[in-house]
């Protein structure tokens, strides 16, 4: 095991993934906005309050489910750090349960990228999150090509997933764009961010 590795450092990684993973939300969710005359209209206010407050829990829903198997992927680095083991990849595609078989190895090869990354950032020296990944990459381009290999996987299984939800096709893969567009968008700020 790592002298580095510390429980402290797991809750870290788990706090910058959900502040991604909120961020994320905001920018897939639009948030209701109320005609002017709305507000004038105590019953009509309400009825904007209420959409809010949707809202607001569908943010907690989706950030929550984006977060599922990052939760696992960064559960199963830290055992195979503290236990000095490879990863036990094969439990996490039992615990997805994903709906597609052609989807397996897709979730595969995103997964496995996703929990190298975690020990990676595990046994690496930092306090920070930020001093953790410059101290494993050391350099914007080495970072900047993990993260579209990670994107790239990841869109990939996404896009397997699509045909077998159920729901309008159209407003899925409107959704899916969006999340696409965004997750890149939120990779290239935070790479710009920690190598600044």
């Amino acid at each position: 095991m790592s002298e580095f590795v510390t429980e402290e450092k797991k809750q870290k990684i788990l706090e910058y993934e959900e502040a991604m993973a909120s961020q994320l939300a905001r920018r897939v969710l639009e948030k209701p906005v109320p005609p002017v005359w709305m507000i004038f209209i105590p019953v009509f206010f309400v009825f904007y309050a209420w959409k809010v407050k949707e809202y607001s829990n569908g943010l907690k829903s989706f950030a929550n489910h984006y977060l599922l198997s990052r939760r696992l992927a960064l559960d199963t680095a830290w055992e195979s750090v503290q236990n000095d083991t490879h990863p036990e990849i094969a439990r996490l595609i039992e615990k997805a349960e994903i709906m597609a078989p052609e989807a397996v190895p897709l979730y595969l090869g995103w997964i496995t990228l996703l929990t190298d990354h975690y020990r990676n950032l595990l046994t690496s020296p930092g306090k920070t999150v930020e001093e953790m990944i410059r101290n494993y990459y050391r350099n914007k381009s080495s970072y900047m090509l993990f993260s579209n290999q990670l994107n790239t996987a990841e869109n990939t299984f996404n896009a397997a997933l699509l045909p077998k939800i159920e729901g309008d096709q159209q407003d899925i893969h409107f959704i899916a764009a969006r999340m696409q567009r965004s997750l890149k968008d939120l990779c290239r700020q935070e790479v710009e961010t920690v190598f600044s």
